[in-house]
């Protein structure tokens, strides 16, 4: 991904250093190696750009972008350039820029353009004609946007390491943000960091001089949405040509790309469909990249990806999950060394190490794009659950199918219908409060001194929930949990490359949500739709496989494993103790792993690394643990410090 930074002082009589924006400058040079340019507007503006080049049309974009009062940068791929170009009321000769297009929807629709931009993307621009500061994101949040409110602006900046860096005062933690972490995600919007918050999915901000800020939503599904074809075979054709244009978009690229191939379902299907597309339209090789583990159960991924490297001709790269463990045997739980500062924990040094052996492979195949097939699972039924297809049925006064699939439902899922009547009425209730039904069952960690995030106000005004029907609300719902794993998703620690995700493609993913629930799924037929629809371009071997490996040893090998370096820790006072988590009780429960007693490896493998992450920041002087103390002791967390910042 490219980058993007920027300051805005509310009043116009007060400058821009110019050390402060050469400071953000600095800061994305990490993740933008290819260079930029930076642009004083006003006095009391500043934005600066960073380049990865990763599309042949953005080698000749210029950055920021200055005309008629607009000032843009832009980091993203378009994919509905074509339908852009011939509505905007501008005419272009040659081959558009991204910019470009997007400047010029800008100046047709203003805001509502966000809505028709299709494609993963985040954008700040100022419009001179109503002086404000517009920043948004894409609808799911593949491209991340951060920013923090001063006394005096708002600085913002793609990755949120540079407005750390350049706060003017020490920080304060989020206890939202880390009650997330064990419950089990953080809410959206938010960082370890009371200060600096993220952009929500769909939404843009409003700034002006005025210190005034508005947050608005810019997109939801269309409730009013249905696809409806005359049998399966209609329905298989249209998820192929759609599934196939999704994965072409991400096919756009100046050079190699490297398509991860793990044997499961999702990214054999993205490699074959590359695949079939390149034989039709050449373009960049496309290469794979599989893991694969023989000391985990069903670790071994061979025989499956092995079969798509026949198919194809093609050997892939190849990374032993095993022969990491042992490399990284002795400090796998070691703190990143001190060169490297990270605003969000979750990092080890075995974290730095597999980063290096990703960037040593790209590098060697000169590959900057990476396909990954996050999201397949959630979206095309890769999780059976049964309720949406209920509850259409009874939405709709189909009475009787209503009860010949709650009959077949109870069978195939071995639940009670008194079960299965609970859930579609969970379901159908959730319109009106959301967050109840994506929070879930909270994970009982003992040690944890946080109780769930209230996700109440960020989820309301995630999506139209009231509006939707109930296959409608099933898809927002993984939308935001799918949005929530991306923002816990950061920027390699090595190397130059983005991430490009088929199945989260905005125009697939209405699809999925517009037809019939049993298309998606059907009793004892997870991903029924996909299965159907690819039977001939995937082997039936790895689309039918029915098990799948996750790495469900490894969290709990490594802290059996660390032992010497986990009593070293524990050997000084930690600074989370009393305030995220009881140190006492969670080293009393890290000697339970060694026996087998404990379920929750993969969370106190989290704690570990917030206190390792919460000591460099302290160590640093970036943050003041004394409120956050204040707030533990009381049972009481503050409210945003946007809304602080902004009614002083």
């Amino acid at each position: 991904m490219s980058a993007l930074a920027g300051i805005f002082k509310f009043d116009p009589r007060t400058p821009v250093r110019e050390a402060d924006i050469l400071a953000l400058a600095r800061g994305i040079r990490q993740v933008a190696p290819d260079g930029g340019g930076s642009i004083m507007h006003t006095s009391n503006l500043a934005m600066v750009y960073g380049a990865l080049h990763t599309t042949p049309e953005s080698l000749l974009e210029s950055q920021p972008l200055v005309r008629k009062g607009l000032t843009l940068v832009w980091d993203g791929r378009l994919d509905n350039r074509e339908e852009i170009r011939a509505c905007v009321s501008e005419t272009f000769h040659g081959v558009p820029t991204d910019l470009a297009l997007v400047s010029a929807a800008y100046c047709t629709w203003g805001t509502h353009c966000f809505a028709r931009l299709v494609g993963d993307w985040a954008i700040a621009l100022w419009d001179e004609s109503s002086k404000h500061l517009i920043l948004a994101i894409d609808y799911i949040g593949v491209r991340r946007l951060f920013y923090r409110v001063d006394d005096d602006g708002v600085v913002w900046c793609t990755i949120p390491e540079p407005l750390v860096l350049t706060a003017p005062a020490k920080l304060h933690l989020d206890l939202d943000y880390f009650a997330g972490i064990f419950h089990p995600r953080p809410p959206l919007g938010t960082t370890p960091y009371r200060e600096i918050r993220g952009l929500v999915p769909a939404h843009y901000l409003v700034f002006d001089d005025r210190r005034k800020c508005s947050e608005r939503r810019y997109w939801s599904i269309n409730p009013h949405a249905k696809i409806r074809c005359t049998s399966d075979e209609e329905y298989e054709e249209e998820f192929r040509r759609v599934f196939r244009r999704s994965v072409g978009r991400r096919l756009r690229s100046n050079g190699v790309i490297t398509a991860e191939l793990s044997g499961g379902i999702d990214s054999s299907s993205i490699v074959c469909m590359s695949d079939d597309i390149r034989h039709l339209h050449p373009g960049p090789a496309i290469e794979t990249l599989s893991y694969y583990s023989l000391e985990d159960p069903s670790g071994d991924e061979r025989p499956f990806f092995s079969l798509i490297e026949h198919a194809r001709g093609r050997t892939g790269n190849h990374l032993s999950v095993d022969e990491l463990n042992h490399q990284m045997s002795d400090d796998a739980l070691a703190p990143l060394p001190k060169e490297y500062f990270v605003a969000i924990p979750g990092y080890f040094r075995k974290s730095l190490v597999w980063s290096q052996h990703i960037q040593a492979i790209l590098e060697r195949t000169r590959s900057r794009v990476i396909l990954s097939g996050l999201g397949g699972d959630e979206l095309l039924g890769g999780v059976q659950y049964e309720a949406p297809e209920l509850a259409e049925c009874l939405i709709q006064g189909r009475i009787i199918a209503f009860c010949q699939s709650l009959i077949d439902w109870s069978i195939a899922r071995r639940k009670t219908v008194y079960r299965l009547l609970f859930d579609v009425l969970k379901l159908l209730v959730s319109r009106y409060d959301p967050a109840a039904w994506i929070r879930g069952k909270p994970l009982q960690c003992s040690w944890s001194r946080l109780s769930p995030p209230d996700l109440r106000p960020t989820v309301s005004a995630f999506a139209a929930w009231r509006k939707l029907g109930a296959s409608q609300l099933n898809a927002e719902a993984i939308r935001y949990a799918i949005g929530s794993q991306l923002a816990c998703t950061a920027p390699p620690l090595t190397g130059h490359y983005e991430r490009r995700y088929p199945y989260l493609d905005r125009e697939l993913f209405e699809f999925i949500s517009a037809v019939p629930r049993n298309q998606i799924i059907r009793p004892a037929q997870r991903r029924s739709l996909m299965r159907r629809s690819l039977r001939l371009l995937v082997p039936n071997e790895v689309l039918f496989r029915k098990t799948k490996w996750f790495g469900t040893r490894s969290p709990i090998a490594q802290l059996r494993d660390q032992t010497a370096a986990l009593h070293q820790m524990f050997n000084q006072p930690w600074l989370s103790d009393g305030i995220l988590m009881d140190a006492a009780q969670l080293q009393r429960e890290l000697l339970e792993v060694g026996h087998g007693l404990n379920t929750l490896t993969p969370l106190m493998l989290s704690a570990i690394s917030v206190e390792q992450w919460l000591r460099v920041q302290v160590e640093r002087g970036f943050v003041d643990l004394t409120k956050s103390s204040e707030e533990a002791n009381a049972g009481t967390r503050s409210t945003s410090f946007l809304t602080q910042a902004l009614t002083r």
